[in-house]
């Protein structure tokens, strides 16, 4: 039987070696679907002046001191079999910027380990070119990704990515 404390030393280590829980210990996610990703912890890429770092959002935002992370309002977690794996992954628009400044987006591709119980970051599908370009529309079909990009001008460009399983990477496939 496991008792709290249990838990929490598995929790621990778990932790230590660098695996973050996302929810209870038991019974654990059964498919990212399931994740609260406005209230979990994971490795976000660099977006725009932010750097890399392992981020804890809670209700939806983080304030790592380098830069304040946020996930997109009015953009839901879309969800998809964007690795061709067979499971489903979680595709995420997220903000970033210096305290005080403007935000930059990038459209975040996540998963979780077969456990169930911790993320993996896939890695940027796009990050915008600069503050003023949004991400609209995340359009997803037999693993490829349609994103739409609309510039401060109003020019709207369509991008198209796939996920290449060799780079561990998503890539640009529309030239």
């Amino acid at each position: 039987m496991r008792t709290a404390r249990s838990i929490g030393v598995a929790a621990t280590a778990l932790a230590t070696l660098g695996f973050v829980a996302v929810g209870p210990a038991t019974p654990a996610a059964a498919s990212v679907t399931e994740v609260d990703w406005r209230n979990a912890t994971f490795d976000v890429p660099a977006i725009g002046a932010c750097p890399a770092d392992r981020v804890h959002f809670t209700d939806g935002s983080a304030d790592t001191g380098a830069g304040v992370y946020r996930f997109t309002p009015g953009q839901p977690v879309r969800y998809a079999d964007v690795t061709g794996e067979g499971v489903t992954d979680a595709l995420a628009v997220l903000d970033c910027g210096p305290p005080g400044s403007e935000y930059t987006s990038a459209l975040v591709g996540l998963t979780t380990r077969a456990d169930g119980t911790t993320i993996r970051t896939l890695g940027p599908v796009v990050v915008a070119p600069d503050w003023t370009t949004t991400i609209g529309d995340v359009t997803t079909w037999y693993g490829d990704v349609a994103v739409l990009l609309t510039g401060s001008d109003g020019d709207r460009q369509t991008r198209y990515y796939r996920w290449a399983s060799s780079a561990q990477a998503f890539v640009r496939i529309d030239g």
